[in-house]
């Protein structure tokens, strides 16, 4: 019965149009008083909920995020894009498909500085949207190649949900995690480099103009200087000179330093308006996962994650079944639920039956971000559909048909991923994150 209250009442308030994590609140605040109406209120009666709450936050690799968050704003505002782009004209522009090429590479660079499609979307979409339109491209083909690419940004390393999927899990390497997440991410890029230079090859066969030597290095060297940051955290995490909370802070650090003293895009001024950008990032994740430690709590103490372990096996006993149901029910729940709230709830779920079929965590974590991923950009909830759209000044149902191919071409790179696993544990494996 307590069951059907959380989940009725969580589902019902979605309907109404409650915020996600108001909701989940909500809902165990109304489980609460379920126990104290049957006459077994020491479960979790107010104080214990609160209580719960934060202990939920009370954890040093959280740290973690909030300093993902604010490098990846101060990169944002600190003129990194753009240089970024800049050294993806000197790689790809010449090819057929130039501009395209080049916004496919930029969101790849970017997601290696700010682990967020939407900040992708914003920083890169803003800049290349109008300058392939200007070129000859159609409007949604250019906003439906920038909201592709950006999927990107929270696959390849330092992504802030692989973070989270550690934290969630609980005995997951970080570093593993994030090395699991760069062969996938860098195959997704390729597939949307190949559509760009097919799409060059039949619609716009045109090229950038032909650069200067010297102009070439100064735009490698700019954009290789705001890639350091990926540098930073990977190499320290990987190996072992730093935890990830310690990389996180470097990295900040670091992005200080480049954009105030070396770039000179922002200065002392506009810190407390990145300051409360991150704030208000941070405090969305953090406020998430308080009143989603409640909701996983009573879903544990009602034994449902267990229950379901049992009982889908009796269902699906092969990984590899599981694995394809598991996809399906992602791609699903990543069109509903934005992608830290659908972690949140689905990993304490999904973990003891992943346990019981031996498939690596690290495997795990890698396929639960990229199907959340992709529901960025679909709808109805879309984060990055509704930021691109809204940039391009284009209705949500202009850009599905152009983008139906790109996500084509990576949902079946996910499907590669899945079921070769090696291509997740390749690199974690090396430097013994797996063994």
């Amino acid at each position: 019965m307590i069951v059907l209250l959380l989940v009725g009442s969580f589902v019902l308030l979605m309907l109404l149009g409650v915020p996600i994590a108001f909701a989940i609140g909500l809902s165990a605040a109304f489980a609460s008083l379920g126990y104290a109406w049957l006459g077994n209120p020491f479960v979790i009666d107010e104080v214990t909920l609160v209580q719960k709450m934060l202990f939920g936050i009370n954890s040093f690799p959280l740290l973690a995020v909030i300093f993902f968050v604010f490098t990846g704003a101060v990169m944002a505002h600190g003129g990194v894009a753009k240089r970024l782009v800049a050294m993806a004209e000197v790689l790809v522009g010449r090819f057929p498909g130039g501009l395209a090429q080049i916004n496919v590479l930029s969101s790849m660079f970017f997601g290696g500085v700010s682990g967020s499609a939407v900040a992708d979307v914003s920083s890169i979409g803003r800049m290349m949207i109008g300058a392939m339109v200007a070129d000859g491209y159609s409007k949604t083909f250019a906003t439906a190649i920038t909201l592709a690419s950006a999927v990107m940004g929270p696959i390849i390393p330092p992504s802030i949900a692989m973070i989270l999927f550690a934290y969630l899990a609980g005995n997951v390497s970080v570093g593993g995690l994030l090395l699991g997440g760069v062969v996938p991410g860098i195959l997704i890029g390729l597939g949307l480099l190949a559509a760009a230079y097919v799409h060059g090859r039949l619609y716009h066969p045109t090229r950038t103009a032909a650069l200067p030597t010297a102009e070439k290095l100064r735009r490698i060297g700019a954009g290789l200087a705001g890639m350091a940051t990926l540098l930073i955290i990977l190499g320290g995490i990987t190996f072992g000179l730093t935890t990830a909370t310690e990389a996180g802070a470097i990295a900040a650090l670091y992005a200080l330093f480049l954009t105030i003293v070396v770039y000179r895009e922002i200065g002392l001024r506009d810190l407390p308006r990145i300051l409360w950008e991150t704030c208000l990032t941070t405090s969305v994740v953090l406020f998430l996962i308080a009143t989603t430690s409640v909701f996983s709590f009573i879903l544990a103490y009602e034994k449902v994650p267990a229950w379901i372990a049992e009982n889908f096996l009796s269902l699906a006993d092969d990984r590899w079944v599981l694995l394809l149901l598991l996809n399906v029910l992602l791609l699903l729940t990543g069109m509903v639920i934005d992608m830290t709230p659908a972690l949140i709830m689905i990993v304490p779920i999904i973990l003891p039956l992943a346990q019981k079929l031996g498939i690596d965590l690290v495997h795990l974590g890698v396929i639960m971000v990229i199907n959340l991923a992709f529901g960025l950009i679909t709808p109805p909830v879309g984060t990055s559909l509704f930021v691109g759209c809204r940039i391009a000044g284009l209705p949500i149902t202009a850009v599905i048909k152009p983008m139906l191919p790109l996500l084509a071409i990576m949902v079946a790179t996910l499907f590669l991923v899945t079921f070769v696993p090696e291509l997740v544990l390749w690199l974690p494996r090396r430097f013994g994150f797996v063994s």
